[in-house]
């Protein structure tokens, strides 16, 4: 059987695939971008983060793609399925983003950017200046907090929650009996997740049944909330979000997903079609959540497990194509 690494950081990568074919005895390995191409009609499985309906359709061996990241809405899902293609994705970043996820609802209600670029300008808050209550920031501890998702990145930060002595509602789509580590209740109910929280997560894949799901109802579910969103923007509704924002009906957000994205040369920096960045309430990430070096170290090692696994026939983290996770 061959297994292509449709990857071009050798050095990255090596130590995985040389893991792979010192285990996987009587499996020819595949390494670069090139190799790939040229190997494309023999791969019985391929490691890649791109995938054009092109390579699909010179694949005629293909059995199962390895996506080193969460999302695959970008592959020709249609095609690997009408093929019966198995999809399976990494949760290698879950820890990191979770991390971002907990950042961001720090800085945001510790006011640690808005105190920072005051300092800047010699400007100080607090007792120093003799200000009262009215300038101080908020702690986190014990506030009740809704994630919607109960993924990976969500367990991740219901945990991290836990050491701040937060009650942690989940939301998820599908009603299973199941209890989740660190979670005090998990239902189907939105609203009901939303009741009462100071703190709401967006851990959410942009499907056909996730996106705008956050609206401006939902929005109004969650008064002087502080809203942070890690999983996809057009989970959210742009304008609805950004006008609960401005007119102060959120505490403020923490936002690392847009709606859109540079496009290099044209000079349009993305974003929104809303000027989010003049809110002093968000904090801004450029869709970063994910990118350390430990994430990418435990992308690279949940790799080539999952490969090893699925030539045992026992493989993990295989996406749905019909929704997308």
């Amino acid at each position: 059987m061959t297994i292509g690494f449709n990857v071009d950081d050798e050095a990255a990568w090596g130590p995985t695939m040389d893991r792979v074919q010192a285990q996987a005895a009587g499996h020819r390995i595949i390494r670069g971008i090139s190799a790939c191409r040229e190997a494309m009609p023999e791969l019985a499985a391929l490691v890649t983060s791109r995938l054009s309906r092109e390579d699909v359709e010179r694949a005629a061996q293909l059995k199962a793609v390895f996506v080193p990241m969460v999302g695959v809405n970008h592959l020709p899902l249609d095609l690997l399925k009408a093929r019966g293609v198995s999809i399976f994705n990494s949760h290698g970043n879950a820890e990191s983003v979770a991390e971002r996820a907990l950042a961001l609802t720090l800085a945001g209600l510790g006011k640690i950017v808005e105190y920072h670029n005051d300092l800047l300008e010699g400007r100080w808050h607090g007792f120093w200046v003799n200000r009262g209550a009215e300038d101080n920031w908020r702690s986190i501890r014990g506030v009740p907090a809704a994630i919607l998702g109960v993924g990976a990145i969500a367990q991740a930060l219901a945990r991290l929650l836990k050491a701040f002595d937060c009650p942690v509602k989940g939301w998820r789509r599908r009603d299973l009996d199941q209890t989740i580590p660190n979670f005090d209740w998990v239902g189907v109910d939105l609203k009901e997740a939303l009741r009462g929280a100071g703190l709401v997560y967006a851990a959410l894949p942009s499907t056909d049944l996730s996106r705008g799901i956050i609206d401006a109802e939902a929005l109004s579910w969650m008064p002087g909330a502080f809203f942070v969103n890690v999983g996809r923007a057009d989970t959210v509704d742009e304008q609805a979000l950004y006008e609960a924002l401005l007119h102060g009906r959120l505490a403020g957000a923490g936002l690392d997903v847009w709606y859109r994205y540079p496009k290099p040369g044209s000079g349009d920096i993305g974003m929104s079609r809303f000027p989010f960045r003049e809110l002093k309430n968000v904090v801004l990430s450029p869709h970063v959540a994910g990118a350390t070096d430990t994430a990418l170290r435990e992308t690279y090692r949940e790799m080539g497990d999952n490969i090893l696994l699925w030539l045992q026939g026992r493989p993990k983290n295989q996406v749905d194509p019909d929704l997308t996770y």
